[in-house]
């Protein structure tokens, strides 16, 4: 009999040990994912740099830009955001006449980075638009500009999170001011499918 309540005895005590391991690895796992957890990254600006190279009308419509679109992305984690390569477009009245390449890159935990993609613009695409004739006798020429980040926040390399911020510029090119203004709109989604957006203006 005191052989049987000496195991029992025991055993709880094995029990309670059990848990109170239990307890604190679970104190310690909560603790790590509240510091480390992946956050969405913020887009803090996105500023819009357009020139005008060269533009007419006559003889023929003759229209050579550059434009960029600057994303700077803050990034709150701990975990560093990596992201690949991506091709966006550039659009005038809906149809394609540019691009925009984001290069692959990373931005480090708690810091951030200005993304400069490469955007080009086709002016002969845009010459050649049956809207141009109309806009450039109004002075303005609408563009939309895409730049798209997708990659991933990263946790001591074991756990990603998919993470893509889009960011839609409105831009409108005043050809004899050589002027432009920009309305941008950016969103962030992750794995989950939620997103936030914000805007700026230039």
């Amino acid at each position: 009999m005191a052989h049987a309540k000496g195991r029992k005895k025991l055993h709880c005590t094995a029990c309670c040990v059990a848990l109170g391991v239990l307890v604190v690895l679970g104190a310690l796992a909560l603790a790590f994912y509240l510091r480390y957890r992946p956050r969405p990254p913020r887009v803090v600006a996105t500023p819009v740099d357009l020139s005008i190279d060269e533009f007419s009308l006559l003889p023929h419509p003759t229209l050579k830009i550059s434009v960029g679109v600057h994303v700077v992305v803050s990034n709150p984690s701990y975990a560093p955001y990596r992201y690949g390569a991506t091709l966006s477009p550039v659009t005038y009245h809906g149809e394609p006449v540019g691009e925009t390449l984001v290069p692959a890159g990373e931005i480090g935990g708690r810091s951030t980075a200005r993304i400069e993609p490469a955007t080009v613009v086709d002016g002969v695409k845009v010459a050649e638009s049956p809207h141009f004739a109309s806009d450039a006798v109004a002075g303005v020429l609408p563009f939309v500009a895409v730049a798209r980040v997708v990659g991933r926040a990263l946790v001591l390399r074991a756990f990603e999170v998919p993470v893509t911020v889009e960011v839609v510029c409105y831009v409108r090119m005043y050809v004899f001011h050589g002027e432009s203004s920009s309305r941008c709109v950016s969103t962030v989604r992750t794995g989950s499918g939620s997103g936030s957006g914000s805007g700026s203006s230039r």
